[in-house]
Formats: structure tokens, C-alpha cells, sequence
């Protein structure tokens, strides 16, 4: 046998014989390991890609020969549980793939060892609920549960108890469920000319994921307004369940047919007739094209649906080579750090997204090309989450070194994962789908369930209504209708005040509730002199919002007044700690007391005035349905509403110019 390093030729994988009865034999399973292991530790190319081969080399290291003969067999399934089947070891590194004749395809013999694993004892409740994602999903989208189970995954408390019951880490941030699911809304259109191109099919199926349909749908509706602007006829699947990818990675390879067996009859009725398939998921993506082609080489019809799967920004440059691509940005986007996510790498397609988002003008992509050390549900999980901060370290300071305007990766959970890594950052965290559109300038939203959805009124018309001196009454003019206007703000305000727990207020501002405190003092220090209502107008006026932004006075009340000032000595700096929370978004802080600071180092005030900044992506989003909540985190006193309904809502919303 040669012992040549390395081959000239491309990698080839070869079909996973799943269902030979060799492949769930546990003494052959480990004589495949034995082999497999020595060639490894011979060569340690791959000791950077995770904590996999280190724990392996360790094993070794640490045996009572330093050579694989030295390490007990039972502790290979400790390198087992640590691969979590990124592919870049066989993709990048490892010289002596097939065609060598060595054979080395590691992630697929992880892959044989977690299914005879779960063959011979199953797997944890944990693992298993992590893997039906599209269970989980129904069940977490029901209306009340949907509130509920995202104000508990925010909750310390609740994350602690999460984290001892089901082993799920306290401090990994997990992705909220959407109140709208996005099979339910989408509105694809279908009524376009349908126009060929030599590399590309005319018509466009979407498989929509379950991360897009229960989690993240505005991805989905992202890209459903990219294919309208480019005049491209487009359909969902017509029925649709987990690719399977979650199974495969447990090692559950029957589930993965039970999926497949349901999934390829509908896909392929799709691909035989035309249509290219779309998946806004790489994971998703992969499984389709090479997972399950490997494990059913023999079916007609998973071929073809894997001929028929696209990756979007794959399409699209495809569609840009037929000169079917629109051109038209509008907008450019600055500075984009950008991840390439393995299961994207593995697909062999090239940097599709990098190279589309660089014909935007005025937009310079900087790409990552590293794992971010996540993986699905691996990250997720108390004992690996310290092993995937520490995998992708890397990749967040190379992500946050260009000091970029955006953050992105075509894996939604890498990209949460990496903002996470970074920590506070000015950078917005987007889905490359998501800049596309904005680049296209497609910023009307596609709005979904109509009572989530609060329309701008007639009044806004994406110009904020301001105080000016002539829409303020005389003294003798304001006493004359004092009581009638006082009734009108009062009724007002009751669609603006929101209650955090018992003792927190609450008031969201706008030019009537403003206008109304400036007629109060004026008649309060009977100002009827220019210089001084001008002076007061001075004062007031920027405590009305501006169209991006919320401006509100908090209000902390106690009755008892010894409880009061005991409270108010605990609550300092608990102006910093209030927040609003757009679904899909990071926490935005309150910018408290901008005139002037209202604590001293015994008390705080009773009174705070605080300002939130929205960026246009999470206007956008608000008017396409997405959930609003508000909250205070501080040591001595939390809380959090429930997802803010009309007509608080549209209240709200009504402040806020639509981009």
C-alpha cells in the first residue's frame, strides 16, 4: 500500500452503508476506530479545528504508552461526544481522504459511532428534545405558551433551573419563538413571467426550516421580498417536516428516513418539474444535497431533489451569471464582517454570499472563514457551552477587528453565538438576506396577523408631529379649556402607560402628553411673557420622540413612605437597567436622565426620564409583527411584561417612522 501524504484529487465521500449489519457492530465499529485514531495521532493536522481530536491526543498523551494502545477503548466515546459533525476536518485539513487509499472520512465514522450509540441505549431527554426542533417548535408557538416560554428563557432564574433539570447552560442566549409563524404569513408570489436561465430554473420552491418558520420567519420573509423585486415566480413547499439534520447528529438515522420518507416525495414532485428549491438554512441545505444522497444512493428521488437544492445566495449569483439578476441597490451597507458557516463551506459552492454582498457599491465584506464552535444544539449544552465560546474566540475577535457596521453569517445560530462572543459591540446583527433586501431598498414590510400588526396613522405620515409655539394656548384661553383638554390627554395616556410589576410606571411620551406639561407650568407660574414660553417650549420639547426613538418617564412609587425611601437607597441606577426587547434583537438599554443626574450616592430619584433608540431594521421588524416586550433587570427589583398587544401597541408603533 502506498503511504504517500495528501492526494491531487478531490475529496470523495462514499455512501454511509447504514443498513449493512456490519454497521451497527460495536467490535467492528471500534477496530474502524482503532485504525482511524493512529492515523490521527500520527499526524495531528487537526488538533486547531475542535475539542474532538485534543481530547484524542490527550487520551494518548496521558496513557500509560503514549501510543493509542495505552488508552481504553470505553474512553474513545469521549472524542465521539465531541464531534459534532462540522465536516472540516475531512473538507480542510486531513491529507488522507478517499480517494487515498487510507480512506479517513472521521466525521462519518462519529457519525456510525453516535447511531450505534443511540442504537444500543437511546439518548438523553435533553439531546432528544434538542433534536425535534419541529415538535418543540408547534408546541412553543401556541399563543400564551409562546410569551411565556420566551419571557421564561430570560429569566435567571429560570435559566439556572433549566440548566440543572435539562443541562441546558444558564448563559447560553437561546433564539425567542415567533409569535407568527412564517408558513402562516408568508405571502410568496407566484404571478410572475417565468424566465429561464442557462444555470438556474425560473421558478422558486421554499423550503422554509423549521428555525425560519418558528423562530426567525422575518429571514424567510426577507427572502420572499428579494425574489419579488427580482420578478422571480415563488412557492412554499406544499407540506413540509424537519429536514433531519437535528436526528443525524444524535445519531438517530431511522428518524432521519421516517423525515426523508416524507419530505422527498413532495420536494421531488417539485424538482421534476422545474422548480429550484430553496433553504435559507445551510444545515438544512447540506442535508438535502449530501447527507441523505449518501445514506439513500439508490433513490431516484433523493438525487434529484439534491440537484434541485439551492442554497439563495447560490441561486442568486447564479441567476446574476444568467443576467437575471437585478442590480438595482439603492442603499449601500458600509462595513460587513461576514462568517461562512462549515455546513455552507462543506457544500463546495464557494463564497456566493461574500461575492454578491461585494457588487453592493460602497460595501466592503470582510469574510471568516473558521468554525464558530456552536453546531445546532452542541453549544447549547452545559458541558460543551465553555468548549464553544472557547472554539469560537477566534472567530469574534476576527468578526469585531474591522470595527464593522454589520455582523453577519448565513447560519442564524452562529451568527446569535458570535454576538454573543463579541459582547457589546455598535455593529447590528443581521441575516445576509436580511442587508440584501435592505441593499434593494425593499424596506416596505410584508405585514403578517393584523392584530400584532399596528398600521401608522394618517397623522404620522413618517414625520413626527413636534411642539411649536403657535400650537400652544394663551393662559386665559388654556383656563377656558383646561378641562376639556385634560380629559382628552388623560384618555390619551392610558394607551401609553405600561405597568413594570407593582411599583414601576411606565409613560411613553409624545407631543400631546409634552404639550400638555408645557400648558400645565405655564399656568402653574403663570408664564405669559415670550422670552419665557420660549424658554419653556426649550425645555420640553426634546422629550418628544423623533421618529427612531421612544422617550419615556419612569415612574417608581410606593405609597408608605419609609418603604419608599428604603426602596429608592436599593433602586440606584436601576434607570440603567430598564430595556425593550424587539424579537430577534438584542436588548436595547435605556439612555437615562440626559439633562441631568437625578441619584446621589444614597438614594436614586423617583422620577426618570429615558430614551430608547431603535435602529431601522427593528422599526421594520415591529411593523411586520414582531414581538415588543419591556423590562427591568436590576438586583433588587425584575420584571417583564408580556409581548405588548394593541392598542398599546400601535401606540407605540405610531411614534416610530417606517424607514
Amino acid at each position: 500500500m502506498t503511504t504517500r501524504e495528501g492526494s491531487l484529487e478531490a475529496p470523495k465521500r462514499h455512501p454511509l452503508n447504514w443498513k449493512q449489519t456490519d454497521f451497527y457492530n460495536e467490535d467492528r465499529l471500534f477496530e474502524e476506530m482503532n485504525r482511524v485514531f493512529d492515523i490521527c495521532h500520527g499526524c495531528r493536522r487537526c488538533v486547531n479545528l475542535c475539542t474532538a481530536f485534543p481530547k484524542l491526543f490527550d487520551l494518548i498523551d496521558d496513557g500509560k504508552t503514549g501510543e493509542l494502545d495505552g488508552v481504553e477503548k470505553k474512553t474513545f466515546w469521549e472524542v465521539v461526544d465531541r464531534c459534532y459533525l462540522c465536516d472540516m476536518c475531512f473538507m480542510t485539513k486531513c491529507p488522507y481522504v478517499p480517494p487515498h487509499p487510507w480512506n479517513i472520512d472521521f466525521p462519518h465514522l462519529m457519525l456510525r459511532a453516535k447511531a450505534v450509540k443511540y442504537k444500543k441505549q437511546g439518548a438523553p431527554f435533553r439531546d432528544k428534545l434538542l433534536a425535534n426542533t419541529d415538535t418543540v417548535g408547534k408546541l412553543a408557538t401556541i399563543p400564551v405558551v409562546v410569551q411565556v416560554t420566551n419571557t421564561l428563557t430570560k429569566m435567571p432564574v429560570a435559566r439556572k433551573l433549566l440548566e440543572n433539570t435539562l443541562g441546558i447552560h444558564a448563559d447560553r442566549k437561546l433564539p425567542d419563538y415567533a409569535p407568527q409563524k412564517f408558513r402562516n404569513h408568508a405571502q410568496p408570489n407566484s404571478d410572475f413571467i417565468e424566465k429561464e436561465g442557462a444555470r438556474t430554473p425560473g421558478n422558486v420552491a421554499i423550503f422554509a426550516t423549521c428555525y425560519i418558520n418558528y423562530n426567525e420567519p422575518n429571514i424567510g420573509h426577507d427572502l420572499l421580498q428579494i425574489l419579488a423585486h427580482n420578478e422571480i415566480p415563488t412557492c412554499l413547499v406544499e407540506q413540509e417536516v424537519c429536514c433531519g439534520m437535528p436526528q443525524l447528529e444524535l445519531g438517530n438515522l431511522e428518524k432521519v428516513e421516517e423525515y426523508k420518507d416524507k419530505n422527498i416525495p413532495i420536494l421531488a414532485k417539485l424538482a421534476q418539474t422545474g422548480y429550484a428549491i430553496l433553504t435559507a438554512v445551510p444545515s438544512c441545505t447540506l442535508m438535502f444535497k449530501q447527507e441523505l444522497p449518501l445514506m439513500f444512493p439508490d433513490d431516484e428521488a433523493v438525487q434529484a431533489v439534491a440537484a434541485a437544492i439551492f442554497d439563495p445566495f447560490e441561486y442568486f449569483m447564479l441567476r446574476h451569471q444568467d443576467q437575471l439578476l437585478k442590480m438595482d441597490f439603492t442603499c449601500s451597507l458600509g462595513k460587513i464582517s461576514y462568517h461562512i458557516p462549515c455546513h455552507l463551506r462543506v457544500q463546495n459552492i464557494g463564497k456566493k454570499t461574500r461575492d454578491l454582498l461585494q457588487l453592493i457599491p460602497d460595501t466592503h465584506v470582510t469574510t471568516i472563514e473558521r468554525c464558530s464552535g456552536h453546531d445546532g444544539t452542541w453549544g447549547v449544552k452545559r458541558e460543551f457551552f465553555s468548549d464553544s465560546m472557547k472554539i469560537g474566540k477566534p472567530v469574534f475577535n476576527q468578526m469585531a477587528a474591522p470595527d464593522p457596521d454589520y455582523i453577519c453569517s448565513d447560519c442564524a445560530i452562529a451568527a446569535r453565538h458570535i454576538q454573543q462572543g463579541i459582547g457589546h459591540h455598535r455593529a447590528q446583527k443581521l441575516h445576509p438576506l436580511t442587508l440584501l433586501r435592505l441593499a434593494y431598498g425593499e424596506n416596505k414590510p410584508s405585514l403578517s396577523e393584523p392584530s400584532m400588526v399596528a398600521q401608522p396613522s394618517h397623522e404620522n405620515k413618517n414625520s413626527m408631529a413636534k411642539i411649536s409655539r403657535e400650537s400652544l394656548m394663551t393662559l386665559e384661553a388654556y383656563a377656558k379649556a383646561r378641562q376639556q383638554f385634560r380629559t382628552q390627554v388623560i384618555a390619551h395616556k392610558k394607551d401609553r402607560l405600561i405597568a413594570l410589576g407593582e411599583h414601576i410606571t411606565l409613560l411613553f411620551e409624545d407631543e400631546l402628553t409634552i404639550r400638555y406639561q408645557i400648558q400645565e407650568m405655564l399656568r402653574a407660574e403663570k408664564i405669559f411673557d415670550e422670552e419665557g414660553i420660549l424658554q419653556e417650549l426649550a425645555a420640553y420639547a426634546p422629550l418628544v420622540p423623533d421618529g427612531t426613538n421612544w422617550k419615556v418617564t419612569m415612574m417608581i412609587e410606593y405609597a408608605d413612605p419609609e418603604e419608599r425611601a428604603e426602596r429608592l437607597a436599593q433602586l440606584i441606577g436601576i434607570e440603567d437597567k430598564v430595556w425593550i426587547e424587539v424579537e430577534g434583537y438584542e436588548k436595547i438599554l435605556a439612555i437615562a436622565d440626559e439633562d441631568l443626574d437625578r441619584e446621589n450616592e444614597v438614594k436614586t430619584s423617583s422620577v426618570h426620564f429615558l430614551r430608547f433608540e431603535l435602529s431601522h431594521e427593528q422599526i421594520q421588524a415591529l411593523y411586520r409583527g414582531s414581538t415588543l416586550r419591556i423590562g427591568v433587570s436590576h438586583p433588587y427589583y425584575e420584571a417583564i411584561t408580556e409581548a405588548i398587544k394593541n392598542p398599546i401597541r400601535a401606540a407605540l408603533l405610531n411614534d416610530l417612522n417606517l424607514p
